[in-house]
């Protein structure tokens, strides 16, 4: 008689085996990221360049200003010539409400994501990101690093008063935020119209009545609004406005230092200011090998100077900041009010009722 095989006599379980999709036994991204990181570290560079090598490509995405989006491209691809990067911009919150479009509909295709530190507790609980312990987590502080892996800050940010130097004398620029309020200042003042960050941090010292009463004193004192942080310090530097109320430290500095814009900061008491864009990976990242190796790259010593060059405060650990204008800030007596990205979180929806009432429907 002859023997009859085996697959015939537990046909159930084989003919499952047979008709699943090959994807039905590979691993989640999550999971590749984590096996990869029990190995040693020459072991785990090599599986990630080999599995990169695959792979070929990798797509990011970044609420960043397109010079250092382009710089990370760049010297990214250099670092590693044999994967194909793309890069886009999608800024503020227009763009992470594309990416969250993209993702509940299947079809987020990017890889690395960076958005908005005030957007960072949405995206997460949306489960757009997946959890990545990168050993370059090492090198920075609880503030700029999810507790739970899901996004890591490689930089922070601070607002600021601007003003023109050459229509206003230093000695007579505002200094603080009531300083705003003076009748002087009517019709020379702009505001950016996503200000979160001056927003939250008013919110924190204030109080939402004193938060409020102070946004309808700057629209009564003829508080211009526009929006883009670019173009206020394009218009600032222009001349077509005296003064901003909460222009990045970086940005200042970098104009005045490379395009000889006639640009001066104060830091008002206290200064707002908050962990960079939040980095991570995508959940279903097409191209997870080269992910983890772009965000070991942008948290490393490399991708922090090439941060640093374009005037950017970098948060790892002994790195330093390009202009003296934004150096050794709590050295020079300035009052940082950093907050967190889970209180940015909390008071989200209360910031955006706000603007929303008094910057963009402008009600008395």
């Amino acid at each position: 008689m002859r023997a009859i095989p085996f697959f015939y006599s537990i046909p159930g379980i084989v003919w499952t085996l047979l008709v699943l999709p090959p994807a039905s036994f590979s691993q989640s991204v999550e999971e590749i990221l984590a096996q990869v990181n029990k190995v040693s570290p020459a072991e785990r560079q090599r599986q990630l360049e080999a599995g990169a090598k695959k792979e070929g490509k990798l797509k990011f995405s970044s609420n960043e200003n397109t010079d250092l989006i382009q710089k990370y491209q760049a010297g990214f691809a250099a670092r590693y010539p044999f994967l194909k990067v793309e890069s886009s911009r999608e800024s503020g919150a227009k763009g992470v409400e594309k990416i969250l479009l993209e993702h509940r509909a299947g079809k987020l295709d990017t890889d690395v994501i960076a958005v908005p530190f005030e957007t960072a507790g949405y995206v997460k609980r949306e489960g757009v990101w997946a959890r990545y312990l990168s050993p370059e987590l090492k090198n920075y502080s609880s503030l700029f690093k999810d507790k739970d892996g899901y996004w890591t800050a490689n930089h922070f940010n601070i607002a600021v008063i601007g003003y023109n130097t050459r229509l206003v004398k230093p000695e007579e620029a505002p200094k603080d935020y009531p300083d705003l309020l003076n009748s002087k200042w009517k019709g020379e003042i702009l505001i950016d119209l996503e200000p979160d960050r001056a927003v939250q941090g008013w919110l924190i010292s204030w109080g939402e009545e004193k938060t409020r009463a102070y946004m309808k004193g700057l629209m009564r004192n003829g508080t211009t609004v526009r929006r883009g942080h670019n173009l206020q310090i394009q218009l600032l530097c222009s001349g077509e406005t005296k003064v901003a109320v909460e222009v990045y430290a970086y940005r200042v500095a970098q104009v005045k230092n490379e395009q000889r814009c006639p640009a001066g900061l104060s830091f008002p008491n206290p200064t707002p200011g908050s962990p960079g864009s939040q980095l991570g990976v995508t959940k279903n990242a097409p191209h997870p090998h080269a992910a983890a190796l772009f965000l070991d790259f942008i948290l490393g010593v490399e991708g922090s100077k090439l941060l640093a060059s374009t005037g950017r405060l970098p948060a790892r650990r002994g790195a330093k900041a390009l202009y003296e204008e934004v150096s050794n800030l709590e050295e020079r007596g300035v009052n940082l009010l950093m907050i967190p990205v889970e209180q940015a979180d909390q008071l989200n929806l209360q910031s955006k009722k706000l603007i929303e009432e008094i910057l963009i429907r402008r009600q008395p």
